[in-house]
């Protein structure tokens, strides 16, 4: 057995690099775990110390992956903490309404014709300067208005700062908009009135975007045409709810996220058409790397699609992984290697740190590592490459490399983010293998070709013919999502996931993947501990919302009853976390449940008595019947004291912890968790004050 590991340790050795990025995003997660804002100096002044240390402990064999490890890991804290410095701007301290004026970073259209701009204020209502957030997201739902990006406008608004989770633990808004330097949301009361036109190249290069977003739109039309303008601007607020339901069902939902798939495909079109091209003069290609200089175009071209595609941030992954791909083809290097995987997510964690808590990171990175950890297989490259040689003999062969190769990318693809999708989303693509293998092919053949061949068009007022074959690919698309989409249990929903669960899995997932020799699949036991693992999260057995206008209980049955089905947004997202599939309006529906005028009532056999007292003189009466007492309403200290609940909330506890959920443990002892206590002190966590 030591033997073995010494061997696998000596053979492995070239692949420790591969595990940098691992060590740096454990430092960055260190830095969102702790429940206190820490030291940006002692952050900085660690890495430094740890960075010297290293220099002349590199040498000494015994020692030196232990110190690469934790200067690694300082690194990665390091970098979070002075990423949330950086950004770090003025956050309303409560909604205010007046005059907004400012510049349109942004703006997108929904299908119902919304617009939704984000904004750099000169001046709000009667804030100060030192008090203007530096950005802000107005909703602008007005049929009239109209906006140019880089422009200045004035418009009377109403903001709020940005919201709390609705459940303890949930996902905290407030603070993903923290780090786009976001203070504010809110919407329009008047349409915007354009003091200022755009200027500058920025506000050129998203004209130019909205430009050719429109003309995609016009030229297809229908839904298929906001998914193609999606495919190529990344403007997906005009997308229909249902279509965006269907892919999701589907397990397509990533086409519509410009991410590694569609810089991919549209680079790779570039650098195919490119070398095509020069490899038909013969001069050229015998004499001069035309490989090298494809690669050169087709960088210039990704980083074009990084412009007009709105630069968002699983964009800006995806052309660093493709940049340092076309600069390996230039350099003669690999193109396609887990150490450009690594290399590239070393960047993306020193520059925005806080990626690694999006979902789109860790899949699309996760989807990369292992697809081509299982490409590095000399037996799998055997099955799924195509013949030499060009001939309808070799046809049958071809396409069946192509079918087994898709094949094998959408379930090694699927496994390696399905876990990552069932923690953030609560869902799982049943049939995601199935509509992946009847889509994929005509967004790699048609739909991404034609999408270049269109934009190469456009200047000339030459790309409808190309656009056309671009939309009736998306349709095709649209009629697999859509067929997928409605057998049964196509879309499963699934209860929240321990953070433990999703740490273990992944962790095997990386073992397995990074390492070549044997000793990897060691990794297949804390995976298999993990989704063991899955369904040990505690459930809620009381709920209530950050405005104390909710509150559920969980009944005997195990599932939700809701006091009512509104407000909409957090009664849906209580249901999704428990992985219910039930509208707020059935789950409001409970024999239970009584509800009148005063409030309501939860009563069933072997549960605590719940109320919710909507006024003072409620509260009070309800005090000597309920175990569990939820106020609307202010409590004096007067009150509390006379009241013989076992658990009393009134409005101000809700007002300063935000949502909060009880549980009854064995004992019969209550355990009550909320928003700022899981949240912490945090700069995006606003502390309010006691009354």
């Amino acid at each position: 057995m030591a033997a073995w590991l010494r061997h696998c340790v000596a053979a492995d050795g070239d692949r420790l690099f591969l595990w940098t990025p691992v060590l740096i995003a454990t430092g960055v997660a260190a830095y969102f775990a702790v429940d206190f804002e820490p030291s940006l100096i002692a952050a900085l002044a660690a890495a430094a110390v740890l960075a010297l240390a290293f220099i002349p402990l590199r040498q000494r064999a015994a020692v030196a992956p232990l110190a690469a490890g934790l200067l690694c890991v300082a690194l990665g804290f390091a970098a979070a903490s002075l990423r949330s410095h950086m950004v770090a701007g003025p956050v309303l301290e409560r909604p205010q309404a007046g005059v907004l004026t400012g510049r349109v970073v942004a703006v997108e259209e929904t299908e119902t014709g919304t617009l939704v701009a984000v904004l750099e204020p000169a001046s709000f209502a009667r804030l100060r300067i030192a008090e203007l957030p530096r950005r802000v997201r107005v909703n602008i739902r007005l049929k009239e208005a109209s906006l140019a990006p880089g422009a200045t406008v004035s418009l009377r608004a109403r903001l709020m700062p940005p919201p709390e989770p609705v459940l303890p633990g949930g996902f905290d808004y407030a603070r993903q908009v923290w780090f786009e330097s976001l203070g504010g949301v809110g919407f329009a009361y008047t349409a915007p009135e354009e003091l200022e036109p755009p200027d500058g190249v920025t506000a050129m290069l998203v004209e130019l975007r909205g430009r050719i977003g429109a003309r995609i739109r016009h030229v297809i039309g229908g839904p298929a045409g906001a998914v193609s303008a999606a495919l190529v601007t990344g403007e997906r607020a005009a997308i229909p709810k249902a279509v965006a339901a269907d892919l999701r069902a589907a397990g397509l939902a990533h086409v519509l996220a410009i991410s590694g798939l569609h810089m991919m495909l549209f680079g790779g079109s570039v650098f195919w058409l490119v070398r095509a091209g020069l490899a038909l003069v013969p001069r050229l290609a015998l004499n001069y790397p035309i490989k090298k200089w494809a690669a050169a175009v087709a960088l210039a071209g990704a980083t074009f699609y990084l412009a007009i595609s709105g630069a968002a941030i699983a964009t800006q992954r995806a052309w660093i992984m493709i940049a340092l791909m076309f600069v390996a083809i230039m350099l003669d290097r690999p193109a396609l290697s887990l150490r450009n995987v690594a290399l590239a997510a070393i960047l993306i964690l020193l520059w925005r740190p806080e990626s690694l808590l999006g979902a789109s990171f860790q899949m699309s990175f996760a989807a990369v590592v292992a697809l081509i950890a299982f490409y590095e297989s000399d037996r799998v490259r055997g099955l799924t490459s195509s013949p030499n040689r060009i001939g309808l003999a070799n046809m049958p062969r071809r396409i069946g490399a192509y079918a087994l190769g898709l094949a094998f990318t959408s379930i090694v693809a699927g496994a390696a983010t399905g876990a990552i999708g069932a923690f953030h989303f609560n869902r799982i693509a049943v049939y995601g293998l199935a509509g992946n293998m009847a889509a994929m092919p005509l967004v790699g053949i048609v739909v991404m070709p034609m999408a270049l061949l269109a934009l190469l068009l456009m200047p000339f007022g030459l790309d409808g013919p190309a656009l056309w074959i671009m939309g009736t690919g998306v349709d095709g698309m649209l009629t697999v999502a859509h067929e997928v989409a409605s057998w049964d249990g196509a879309d499963s929903l699934v209860a929240d996931a321990p953070l433990h669960a999703l740490l273990l899995t992944v962790f095997g997932g990386l073992w397995l993947a990074l390492w070549r020799e044997s000793w990897r699949y060691l990794g297949v036991a804390p995976m298999l501990l993990g989704i063991a693992l899955w369904g040990a999260a505690p459930k809620h057995d009381i709920l209530i919302d950050r405005d104390a206008a909710l509150f559920a209980v969980r009944g005997a049955d195990g599932r939700l009853a809701l006091g009512a089905a509104r407000p909409a947004y957090a009664a849906e997202q209580w249901l999704r976390h428990d992985g219910d599939r039930r509208t707020p309006r059935e789950a409001a529906h409970s024999p239970e449940m009584y509800c009148d005028a005063g409030g309501c009532v939860y009563r069933d056999a072997g549960q605590p008595v719940v109320t919710f007292a909507k006024s003072l003189d409620a509260a009070m009466e309800d005090c000597a019947l309920a175990d569990v007492v939820i106020a609307q309403v202010p409590l004096s200290w007067r009150a509390r004291q006379e009241c013989g609940a076992d658990v009393v909330l009134d409005y101000f506890d809700l007002w300063r912890e935000g949502a909060t959920a009880l549980i009854f443990d064995q004992d019969g002892k209550v355990i009550v968790a909320t928003s700022l206590q899981m949240r912490g002190n945090r700069p995006w966590v606003q502390r309010k004050r006691k009354n």
